[in-house]
């Protein structure tokens, strides 16, 4: 009996293990399926968008939409994109790095300063300014655009660079975001003892701030440089010259007018190249800054 009874539960512990590999297993196919097709997903629109540019106006609507054609177009493509309007392409991607370059480092600063005294200090009206930032988030950003056209109008910036990067230097999203990251990785004690060593505030902010919280910095930057890169709202109402357009604004009125070029044209195979184009710091900053955004994201939760 005790033969039997020993062998039935091994064998039952073996069942048990058996079913429980084949769930385990379900599971991992079941994600793996998952995190493909989300990657499909994601990746198809861009795989299509680097064919798509490669070919010209006959060959996207007569070849295969997933396939390269058998005659590549790009560098034609490249030299009518560089040649249409006078090449007012590049002075669009000259303009979107300005108005992204320096948007998102003032931006950033303003909002690491910001969220540093909110943070750290104890002054009057604390609680209420949090408040304040907190409700600057809730409010829609189009619903912001006639108070900040109207606000630019009175200060002469109308089609202008500091038009346009002026407002955008102010985030309540940065402010609260840094001031959520400030609290979790620096410690209250760090101002004593930059006081106690003979540093002012700026210097601690500085010199022993800026180095514990750059990865929340280096976060910031990625996320308000995409935000002002493909901005197209604000360039929108602020901006009627085409010379200081960003790239979001002048790519749509180029697909506004998609039939009208030279020769009866249409400008299909440059608002594609133009797109992709577009898109490419974003896929060349998102890799190089991964880590930095990675270690940032582990500190928070360590210190949460």
């Amino acid at each position: 009996m005790s033969v039997s009874g020993s062998s039935f539960s091994t064998t039952s512990l073996q069942r048990k293990h058996h079913a429980q590999g084949l769930k385990n297993s379900a599971k991992t196919l079941l994600t793996m399926t998952l995190v493909i097709v989300m990657a499909a997903y994601f990746l198809l629109p861009l795989y299509w968008l680097l064919v798509s540019m490669t070919k010209n106006t006959t060959q996207l609507f007569s070849t295969p939409m997933l396939a390269f054609p058998r005659h590549l177009n790009l560098v034609p493509n490249l030299d009518w994109l560089s040649s249409y309007q006078g090449g007012i392409f590049w002075r669009w991607v000259l303009n979107s790095v300005i108005y992204a370059v320096i948007t998102c480092c003032g931006a950033t600063l303003v909002s690491a300063m910001a969220g540093y005294v909110i943070a750290m200090y104890n002054f009057r009206f604390k609680r209420q300014m949090s408040f304040a930032v907190l409700g600057a988030l809730m409010v829609p950003s189009a619903a912001m655009v006639i108070p900040v056209f109207l606000m630019i109008k009175s200060l002469g910036l109308i089609n202008t660079y500091a038009g346009v990067i002026l407002p955008m230097l102010f985030n309540p999203f940065g402010v609260y975001f840094m001031m959520v990251y400030i609290q979790q990785a620096m410690p209250m004690e760090l101002i004593d003892s930059g006081r106690i060593d003979g540093a002012n505030d700026y210097g601690i902010f500085f010199r022993i701030g800026m180095p514990l919280i750059r990865p929340g910095l280096v976060t910031l930057l990625l996320i308000t440089f995409v935000s002002t890169w493909n901005n197209f709202f604000l360039p929108l109402v602020l901006l009627n010259n085409s010379n200081l357009y960003p790239l979001t604004l002048g790519l749509d009125i180029w697909t506004a007018n998609l039939n009208t070029a030279g020769a009866g044209q249409p400008l299909y195979p440059l608002i594609l190249i133009g797109a992709f184009l577009s898109i490419l710091p974003m896929l060349i900053l998102f890799p190089l800054l991964r880590n930095y955004i990675v270690s940032g994201i582990a500190m928070g939760s360590v210190k949460s």
